[in-house]
């Protein structure tokens, strides 16, 4: 029994260790991956068609070179919309701005039901601004564009609305994987298997599967180097 208890103490301990290992930033470029007490905030971008940043924090856990990270709210920038006067009275009108109020030209506003059954979808004109005739069987507005945090939000009626995307493609409530390898004290190895990891009855094999899918894709790995904030010494 005092042997069970020591080995169960080691492994324990061992993964507190290989946890720790992970402390600090690692980055590339605008590629990074933050470990601090036991959660992670990356911002990544670039593999395979995904050209986009995509930014997320969470709980991670690290086993067999996998990295899942149980992401949760997002406390950086993420897409607003903003219920304002109806400019008219038979339409509801989206205006689509990005991060410094410039106009968005080629949003695509999709009009809901209740559902989530797409009723039209529309692109934004010149102005950023897209309408659609009232109608009662439109609960929801859906806002996407290339390079933007995607946004949904519930429709008022009389109200227009006023909707600022965020940069990046923001990933919460989902479970992101990745493969992570320590190619020495101050470098990691990074590949993204999934933005939305489903482990289905066996996740050690989920995990191999999108693996050797990567594998046959030539999918290219990332290296962050951990950075070090120099302290100013006065002479």
């Amino acid at each position: 029994m005092k042997r069970y208890f020591a080995v169960l103490f080691f492994l324990s301990g061992s993964f507190i260790l290989l946890s720790q290992d992970f402390e600090g930033n690692y980055k590339d470029r605008t590629d990074s991956l933050f470990f601090s007490s036991g959660k992670v905030i990356f911002n990544i971008s670039g593999f395979g068609a995904l050209f986009t940043q995509m930014v997320g924090e969470g709980e991670y856990e690290y086993f067999n070179d996998y990295l899942l990270v149980n992401t949760s709210d997002y406390s950086g920038e993420k897409s607003v919309s903003e219920p304002i006067n109806g400019s008219k009275k038979d339409s509801v009108v989206v205006k689509v701005v990005d991060p410094d109020n410039y106009s968005v030209q080629g949003a695509l506003t999709e009009f809901l039901s209740e559902s989530n059954k797409v009723i039209r979808g529309i692109i934004t004109d010149d102005q950023g601004k897209s309408q659609h005739p009232n109608d009662q069987k439109i609960k929801k507005v859906k806002v996407t564009n290339l390079g933007y945090d995607d946004i949904v939000f519930d429709v008022v009626q009389g109200k227009d609305f006023l909707v600022k995307l965020a940069k990046n493609n923001v990933i919460e409530n989902q479970t992101v994987a990745f493969k992570v390898k320590s190619e020495d004290e101050e470098t990691l190895s990074i590949l993204l298997l999934s933005d939305n990891f489903d482990p289905g009855k066996d996740k050690m094999k989920s995990l191999e599967k999108l693996d050797k899918k990567a594998q046959k894709k030539n999918v290219l790995t990332k290296r962050l180097k951990k950075e070090y904030i120099s302290t100013y010494k006065r002479r």
